[in-house]
């Protein structure tokens, strides 16, 4: 798998070593291009701007990474979206202002706290845990383990 399929593809499995390659690819992407819009327009509304069509742009790379580890657990990738959806939501809010982070509500912080807990979560699910050994329905094991056996020991 090159990195197109990595960042790109949603399709087949990856084990956890490929899961934090890939994920350190696009934090370290997003990093250096959230410093650069820093420093050219500022926090300016058009560097909010970039700052937030470069947080979408990098969505689709964050989605395909979790998706596929997803189905390495033999789990729908679809899942992935659990892990999205709820922290760019959150993160709009406070983008533009609906939530002033310097001043939280009862609400924001209840909204804090389900992302941390979405984020532990995603984090023991996909970085953490192995996957399903041998093939499943998302393709062959990464590993190259054969099938395990059913029996009991």
């Amino acid at each position: 798998m090159d990195l197109v399929d990595l960042l790109l593809s949603t399709e087949g499995r990856i084990n956890r070593l490929r899961f934090w390659i890939g994920m350190l690819i696009v934090i370290f992407i997003s990093t250096a291009l959230y410093y650069l819009i820093l420093a050219t327009a500022g926090p300016t509304q058009t560097g909010v701007l970039l700052a937030v069509l470069v947080a979408f742009a990098l969505a689709y790379p964050y989605y395909a990474i979790m998706a596929k580890r997803f189905q390495d657990r033999d789990k729908p990738g679809l899942l992935a979206l659990l892990g999205i959806v709820p922290y760019y939501t959150v993160n709009l809010l406070y983008t533009f202002r609906v939530f002033d982070p310097f001043e939280p509500t009862a609400l924001s912080r209840i909204l804090d706290v389900i992302i941390a807990l979405i984020a532990l979560w995603i984090l023991v699910e996909l970085g953490c845990l192995k996957g399903s050994a041998g093939p499943n329905r998302y393709g062959p094991d990464p590993l190259g383990q054969p099938k395990a056996d059913s029996t009991l020991c």
